[in-house]
């Protein structure tokens, strides 16, 4: 037999090697693809930060061998970082050690750079892999790995990595997206407390809830107006106007209690729901509410002199035959009458 004709079964062998390589490679490019968008549809599959954080989480566990990690969210306001997902394979409920230096992640996120540290001789907690989560416009947060089974993070795993934290700036992205237009839908521009309509949407809540409750339960409501609104308008003007209202809300804010809920009605008017009250709770807060704007100075910048405004407040508990729009309308005569009154006034009915 001739050379050539020995080499002929030599390169059909090795072509078959290569072949049963690529397929080999082809499996396994085909079970990454399937695993990321498995990946990519549950990180989008919900509007939650935390729960697009857990995702995160699971997702690069099931891949790498992982005992500590955690994803923070980037507040631009604050230029702070909020974590929204631990994950420690040691407990249950885990929480990353308050004296742990998140400012290490503004440097990540300001080289846009994965960061990556060999953990060989390194303590729990540390910063062993930092994925940053951004796009062109915004910083958006971190991925980050702070302990490892494994000697090293392969270089696959870190292309697989930094193609999981692509899809997560994506999801964490729209659900911030989502949070400010959702935001923006329920909330008053100039004060930043809730709006009209979804004081109604909770007041229909609270008297449905209130009804179902066997034992005796109720809550008050408060409508409080700013008295003589339109003369600070006419004589001081509309901006200033603006920062009555706002400065008004602040004292409202300082003086409720946690659970009640205060909303915007309309021009100068406001209403709190008081939860679980009584008579004498609701007089206690409309007097001290009265008293705290009454005594609140607001300086007008052109004379450099303080100007002081009063409200008038209507107030009133729910009783189960009261629909929303009788349980408003109560509360709106008693404002007629403290209005009636003189002003700078609370009246219960």
């Amino acid at each position: 037999m001739s050379h050539n004709q020995q080499s002929i079964p030599e390169d059909i062998c090795r072509l078959r090697q290569k072949i049963d390589t690529l397929e080999n490679q082809l499996v396994e490019i085909r079970l990454q693809t399937h695993v990321l968008l498995d990946i990519a549809r549950a990180l989008n599959a919900s509007l939650d930060t935390r729960v697009i954080a857990a995702n995160i989480i699971s997702a690069i566990v099931s891949l790498i061998g992982i005992d500590q990690a955690s994803v923070c969210l980037y507040k631009e306001k604050t230029q702070e970082f909020e974590v929204i997902g631990v994950f420690n394979s040691e407990t249950l409920s885990p929480q990353i050690p308050p004296t742990l230096d998140l400012s290490f992640l503004n440097k990540v996120l300001t080289e846009g750079v994965t960061y990556y540290h060999s953990p060989q001789g390194m303590q729990s907690w540390e910063w062993i892999c930092c994925l940053p989560l951004q796009n062109a416009q915004h910083k958006i947060g971190t991925i980050n790995i702070h302990a490892i089974r494994q000697p090293e993070i392969t270089t696959e795993q870190m292309d697989f990595l930094e193609t999981v934290a692509g899809h997560a700036s994506s999801a964490l992205e729209n659900a911030l997206l989502y949070a400010i237009v959702e935001r923006d839908s329920i909330t008053d521009g100039l004060t930043g407390i809730y709006n009209h309509r979804y004081f109604q949407k909770r007041l229909r809540e609270h008297i449905s809830l209130c009804q179902r409750r066997k034992r005796s339960v109720t809550f008050g409501l408060l409508i409080i107006d700013v008295d003589n609104f339109k003369h600070v308008n006419d004589r001081f003007g509309h901006q200033f106007g603006d920062t009555v209202l706002q400065i008004i809300v602040e004292k409202l804010l300082s003086n409720l209690r946690q659970g009640d809920l205060i909303a915007r009605y309309g021009g100068e008017e406001f209403v709190i729901m008081v939860p679980e009250a009584t008579e004498k709770v609701i007089l206690i807060i409309s007097e001290k509410i009265r008293e705290v704007v009454e005594e609140t100075r607001i300086l007008y910048p052109s004379t450099n002199k303080a100007v002081s405004v009063t409200v008038s407040i209507g107030s009133t508990l729910w009783h189960p035959p009261d629909s929303p729009s009788s349980l408003i309308s109560r509360a709106d005569h008693a404002l007629y009458k403290a209005k009636n009154l003189g002003r700078n006034q609370s009246v219960f009915e």
